[in-house]
């Protein structure tokens, strides 16, 4: 039995196929006795893959009944192949980039922090992998009363410190797998802008030309659409440079670090106690500023992201210094808080992508229909979309809020 999913159902899972694989989870003598599929989110709050969640009936043994609540991703029909959105998520090889996270590195990552008796966990457990179809089953994270904070209220303090630890120790992990095994990260070394012509350029400039739409609204901010012009011809050659692997500290990125990647664990009284990452379908190999500023100026409350940022950079800093020199005694060259602060600094171009390209997204206005097939459509259904987008509210306010900052930095030049 499948719930209302739309078209999202992928045309391989049928009763067989539930059943086929509740027999690698559970046992050969499994019975399935019903199963329902439903959408994970609502809708605006997932793009770049199909994410279902599947509640199955079963027996085993044809007697003692149980249920399981699985997490299905996957990509999209193929029917939508020709769309712009798709092409993106293959040309990036969305679902195999996940699959390779969560078949071989974070499986490494987590053995490496039990060698310093370190129980930290990145993610849901991956039950079972469809290599055929670049599918994952994964654990149900409510069932253990995780849960998504609000995007569109954005996150305070407490929660971007626990985000901001657990990345630190991502990435020390992700310098300790590569110094062991120094082609693991293969399957993910195109970054999100390329030499290769076939990168996120397209997707990034028609958002960035929707913001200058945007501001081109407002009486008193010419000033800063003609800035806003005049740096477009060199949007994509900064964000070339932005994703180069850096001279001396690199990391595997985590590359997609917003609020709703994140699923958060609370205490009683309502306090952010562990947060879990969801989604590692962008990872690639570069400076890990990368993935702070992305955070910071996609997830945080608006009054927090500048005035708090040089205080979080210098929070996940000592914790990264902790899990890879205290921790793991990594001899390497390791960057003094200064020079840290001095490559953020440096790679503040991210500041750009994040407030004009991918924050408009984070804030879409609750009940949006969103796919990654609407967000690059070029056809009348797509530009309401991302009009619609624009309109969202928080969404004028941050770039306001930004531009001067932006401005006064040179990021505009």
């Amino acid at each position: 039995m499948v719930g209302e999913v739309n078209d999202e159902v992928p045309s391989f899972l049928n009763s067989a196929y539930v059943e086929n694989l509740l027999k690698k989870i559970e046992t050969e003598k499994v019975k399935v006795v019903k199963y329902i599929v439903k959408p994970v989110t609502k809708k605006g709050n997932h793009y770049g893959s199909v994410v279902l969640r599947i509640v199955v009936d079963y027996t085993v043994d044809s007697k003692e009944q149980k249920q399981i609540s699985l997490i299905l991703k996957t990509g999209y029909d193929e029917k939508y192949k020709e769309e712009g959105g798709i092409k993106f998520t293959k040309t990036f090889d969305f679902q195999k980039r996940e699959v390779h996270m969560y078949g071989k590195v974070l499986a490494s990552f987590h053995n490496l922090l039990s060698s310093i008796n370190d129980k930290t966990v990145f993610g849901a457990r991956c039950y079972s992998i469809d290599h055929t179809t670049s599918s994952m089953f994964l654990e149900d994270l409510l069932v253990r009363q995780y849960r998504c904070a609000n995007r569109i209220e954005r996150l305070d303090l407490n929660h971007a410190k626990l985000v901001l630890k657990k990345l630190a120790k991502y990435h020390a992990c992700s310098i300790i797998l590569k110094k062991k095994e120094p082609n693991v990260y293969e399957p993910m070394k195109k970054a999100f802008f390329s030499r290769d012509k076939e990168d996120s350029r397209d997707f990034c400039l028609s958002l960035y030309d929707a913001s200058i739409d945007l501001v081109s609204k407002w009486p008193g901010y010419q000033y800063y659409v003609n800035k806003m012009k005049e740096f477009r011809g060199k949007f994509t050659e900064k964000g070339i440079e932005l994703c180069e692997v850096d001279q001396d500290f690199n990391v595997l990125l985590h590359g997609d670090v917003w609020t709703m990647n994140l699923m958060f664990k609370y205490d009683p009284d309502g306090n952010p106690i562990d947060v879990l990452y969801v989604d590692y379908q962008l990872p690639y190999y570069s400076t890990p500023a990368i993935d702070v500023l992305y955070f910071i100026h996609t997830s945080l409350k608006e009054d927090l992201r500048l005035e708090k940022q040089d205080e979080l950079v210098q929070f996940y800093y000592n914790h990264l210094k902790e899990t890879l020199i205290d921790g793991f005694k990594y001899d390497g060259k390791f960057p003094s808080l200064h020079e840290f602060q001095v490559m953020i600094l440096k790679k503040s171009f991210y500041i750009i992508i994040s407030v004009f390209v991918i924050q408009p997204i984070c804030l879409l206005t609750e009940g949006i229909d969103a796919n990654l097939i609407l967000l690059m459509s070029k056809d009348e259904a797509g530009i309401k979309f991302r009009e619609a987008m624009f309109n969202s509210p928080g969404v004028s306010e941050a770039i306001q809020k930004m531009l001067p900052y932006l401005d006064a930095k040179g990021l505009l030049e």
